[in-house]
């Protein structure tokens, strides 16, 4: 993999892209109403009709994410063609807002008991599918096994964000733009990729085949 292909797939580019994401927010570029609305989207709304676990979980997403904009309601906007200097001190205001305001948070708060099992048996199916072993290898290529995370933590700029391929994204429940699904060895984490931080994760989510 070429330097170009890591510094890509680091932690560091992508909080470089969080943070265009975040001034175009307080810049107020404009945002799509229907966008907003997609909470946790269409796919997951349907599915939850029917089932308590998916509805339990897109309710506290749409909490989480209530919470992480009225944090960023609050803080001043940024230039079009803001500094790294004011850059970096909207987001750690973005994410120390956010930590502030969920100080008790802890695993299972967003991923509880039934949503967690809900998702080890979907991706068993995903992972038992012939392209199974070429699904995990892609994900397990640079992937920051052994890396400690914590609910509320910041994701290390240092450390790569493993790839997330398409048929895994698009077997588990639908995020709003500020969220998104990575792994961290065999964790599923919940990422705040505007704030940089880790919103909550399920163990033992990536099958061995």
């Amino acid at each position: 993999m070429t330097n170009h292909h890591r510094d890509e797939r680091s932690g560091r580019a992508w909080r470089r892209r969080a943070a265009a994401q975040v001034i175009a927010v307080l810049a107020a570029v404009v945002v799509s109403g229907a966008a907003v609305a997609t909470v946790p989207g269409a796919r997951a709304a349907q599915d939850g009709e029917s089932n308590p676990a998916l509805a339990e979980f897109q309710k506290r997403i749409q909490e989480y994410v209530a919470l992480h904009k009225k944090v960023e309601d609050g803080i001043r906007r940024l230039p079009s063609e803001a500094t790294p200097e004011q850059i970096d001190m909207v987001l750690n205001q973005l994410s120390s807002g956010i930590t502030k305001v969920r100080a008790s948070a802890k695993a299972g708060d967003i991923f509880q008991p039934a949503i967690q099992v809900w998702i080890r048996r979907t991706l068993e199916r995903v992972f038992s599918a012939p392209d199974g072993r070429d699904l995990r290898a892609s994900i397990l290529d640079e992937n920051p096994i052994g890396t400690a995370v914590r609910v509320n933590g910041p994701y290390p700029d240092a450390i790569p964000l493993s790839t997330m391929p398409p048929k895994v994204i698009g077997a588990l429940p639908e995020l709003p733009d500020e969220l998104e699904y990575r792994f961290v060895g065999d964790r599923l984490i919940l990422f705040d990729h505007h704030a940089h931080l880790i919103v909550d994760y399920v163990d033992g989510a990536l099958p061995r085949v």
